[in-house]
């Protein structure tokens, strides 16, 4: 089939007459060879093609005009194999709804030529395999570019004088195009030229201008982006951030690096306070928990009062006078001291880390101090693990995050390029923004003057300025790693080269080990950069394992332990107040008394227990002070016992017995239990001083029933009376 008629056949895929359109091309017009009127086509060979060049018909058009398809060379290995196939300008829209021919837009005639140029090789039975392998995305058709650069950056930018020294401060020689660039930046454009294989053909550079500097006085950077956006310059190369503001002015390549801006802070020392050493005893445990050993110990001591106290207390209340308050100031003040007591006691045991034995208390007190005696074992062993840990912990003296310096309410001197990004993310935050023409040597600036307290810099974009990093050594500054934010890194350039320009950095990363970051390590290798102190944080702040404080949640088992058994406790003991309320006596499980009584028959006066040890202290005391009260009592009614014959009016003697065995209370109570109980009993007259091998009886009289309700209470009331301890 001829080529004509195939293209003029091909229903809905039709080659085009496109003669009208390249004629209209003024500005590229050429001569053939021929001689006839043709179009520059932006090949890399810059070859003058006719007028009708890929209209009308399918045919191989650039084995015509294309000089790498010279046709005396066909039988050469290398021939390129896209010079045999057929091709020709198409309707797209066409194409693309009635047939699923590939089509493509020419890149020799792109948007902003004002041409739609689409061509298509399936239209004429073809493939555009060759063509699109053999120019590897040829797509900015061998472009010359005009470059600005913003700044003297050593080592990524920078010019030399004469001498050949490097230039730190722009000069007159920054608008003298005739003295090259060097620097990191410099390697890594002719490295993605190289790789390009004349889809870039040259890098001019140049100045940014002075006017656009003047509308952008904070940044040399957003400056030279606003020449792009002028129209001055096709790109510019730089450490540019990718910013709002910026993207509103140009488009950008895909990000070469990721800049991490990071708080920069003064050299810290360390912590040496006498407070803070003080503190570090009580650092193994959270406040939290110290909370809850606290209310641990206080609630063992509350129930071991109740344990020891609470039904002798409920016997002597029930005799009360019906004169008497139901709780008196006095009987508050005894229990407040007993209580006190108790916490101190059991505050003494936390510490010495162990319970005292005691086997003749009751059963509700011995399982309480069984829990709380796991729960001493536990804390005092975790306590004691992680003392020495906190105690010769040096902790250094500073805010190493970005958190803290926002708690802390410090100033942070940020660039103002950034300074959208950053009050975003930190909305909290105390920024200040440099409003010089230095960049990050600004930002130095106000911190040199006072305005802020730490810096957020950016590292990518600092750490091989050895001028900067001497200048931070100089004031003190470390990098921390604390991250601030993330900013990706690029070029920016015309709208219709980021794509173009993308492809060959995307290329030469993945497949040819071009990259920036390689550039720089490459740098680094060659020259000796080492700034004059060391300008990294070498300790971070970070809580490790090691000084992790315990909390109330690693203390779950012997608080629950702990608990357990005193919800057991005071069951058992709310039993057997029950128990002896209805006038029954308490089981062998559950009595007050929890040792094996082996000498029931043998006189209780040879039984001895802590209580009863602090009675025989106490009852010489009390003998002396009841048979005073007396005596007096005797005096004073001895008148009117001559004019009463009546029981009521008669002074009975009696004696009176501490230790009654004529009823069974339940079983063996405390020393003070068993005082309260007989004290006003008359079914024996004997007083016998528990745990003493003589007779502690004394005569007392007693008006009864009035008078020895009395004498019950005032022999309590000394019994539990502080001052008589």
């Amino acid at each position: 089939m001829p080529s004509e008629e195939y293209g003029e056949n091909n229903n809905g895929c039709r080659c085009l007459n496109k003669t009208a359109d390249l004629t209209s091309l003024t500005e590229r017009a050429c001569t053939t060879s021929s001689g006839a009127p043709g179009v520059t086509l932006t090949l890399r060979s810059g070859s003058c093609a006719p007028l009708n060049y890929g209209s009308n018909i399918c045919q191989p058009h650039d084995l015509v005009y294309d000089p790498i398809c010279d046709i005396s060379l066909a039988t050469q290995p290398n021939f390129p194999l896209y010079c045999l196939q057929s091709w020709c300008y198409v309707d797209a829209d066409a194409c693309v709804r009635d047939t699923d021919n590939a089509v493509y837009r020419s890149s020799y005639f792109p948007v902003d030529s004002g041409m739609d140029m689409f061509y298509s090789y399936d239209a004429c039975n073809s493939t555009a395999e060759e063509w699109l392998g053999f120019y590897e995305g040829d797509t900015l058709g061998g472009i010359k570019l005009k470059a600005s650069i913003p700044n003297y950056l050593e080592p990524m930018i920078f010019k030399r004088d004469g001498e050949g020294d490097v230039i730190s401060e722009p000069g007159p020689e920054y608008y003298n195009n005739s003295i090259p660039y060097e620097g990191v930046y410099m390697n890594y454009v002719n490295e993605i030229m190289r790789i390009a294989k004349g889809d870039i053909q040259e890098v001019t550079y140049t100045y940014k201008s002075r006017s656009s500097l003047l509308q952008h006085s904070s940044s040399h950077y957003t400056a030279a982006v606003q020449d792009i956006e002028n129209g001055l310059v096709d790109m510019s190369i730089g450490p540019f951030w990718i910013t709002g503001e910026r993207l509103k002015l140009a488009a950008f390549t895909v990000p070469l690096i990721y800049d991490r801006t990071v708080l920069v802070i003064p050299k810290p020392g360390s912590k040496n306070s006498l407070s803070y050493q003080t503190s570090k005893v009580l650092a193994p445990f959270t406040a939290g928990l110290w909370g809850v050993v606290i209310l641990v110990i206080v609630c063992t001591s509350l129930l071991s009062v109740w344990f020891a106290n609470g039904s002798a207390t409920k016997r002597v209340l029930r005799r009360r006078t019906k004169q008497q308050p139901r709780f008196s100031r006095q009987q508050f003040g005894i229990y407040a001291r007993l209580s006190l007591d108790s916490i101190l006691e059991k505050g003494l045991f936390f510490f010495s880390g162990g319970v005292e034995q005691d086997g003749g208390s009751s059963l509700p007190y011995k399982l309480l101090m069984f829990g709380f005696g796991f729960f001493i074992l536990i804390s005092v062993s975790a306590y004691v693990a992680n003392l020495a840990a906190f105690l010769t912990r040096s902790v250094p003296d500073y805010v190493a995050t970005m958190e803290g310096a926002v708690k802390s309410n410090l100033k942070i001197c940020g660039h103002p390029a950034l300074a959208g990004e950053l009050t975003s993310k930190w909305p909290d935050a105390r920024f200040v923004f440099s409003e010089s023409e230095g960049e990050f040597y600004g930002v130095l600036e106000d911190y040199k003057a006072g305005k802020c307290d730490v810096l957020a810099v950016g590292r990518e974009d600092t750490m091989i300025d050895l001028e900067l990093l001497n200048l931070f050594c100089d004031e003190g500054l470390v990098y921390t790693n604390s991250l601030v934010m993330e900013n990706p890194i690029a070029f920016p350039v015309r709208p219709d080269l980021a794509s173009g320009l993308s492809y060959w950095i995307l290329q030469g990363d993945k497949y040819h080990g071009v990259s920036l970051k390689n550039s720089v390590d490459r740098y680094t290798a060659e020259n000796k950069f080492q700034p004059k102190c060391n300008v990294e944080l070498s300790a971070q702040v970070s809580e490790r394992n090691d000084y992790a404080q315990i909390m109330p949640t690693n203390m779950f088992f012997p608080i629950i332990f702990w608990l357990g058994f005193a919800i057991t406790a005071a069951i058992l003991q709310i039993v057997h107040l029950w128990q002896v309320k209805k006038g029954r006596k308490s089981s062998a499980l559950i009595g007050r008394v929890s040792t094996l009584n082996l000498f029931r028959n043998i006189d209780r006066d040879f039984v001895s227990s802590k209580e009863d040890d602090d009675l025989n202290i106490k009852l010489p005391r009390i003998t002396t002070m009841l048979k005073q009260q007396t005596l007096q009592t005797r005096e004073g009614s001895s008148q009117d016992s001559s004019t009463n014959n009546g029981d009521d009016g008669l002074i009975r003697r009696s004696r009176v017995n501490f230790h009654n065995d004529c009823a069974d209370r339940g079983g063996s109570e405390s020393p003070q239990d068993r005082f309260e109980e007989n004290a006003g009993n008359s079914c024996n007259d004997e007083f016998l001083a528990v745990g003493s091998s003589e007779s502690a009886s004394f005569d007392c009289d007693i008006a009864s029933p009035v008078a020895e309700e009395e004498l019950n209470l005032r022999i309590r009331q000394l019994l539990y009376t502080p001052s008589v301890v």
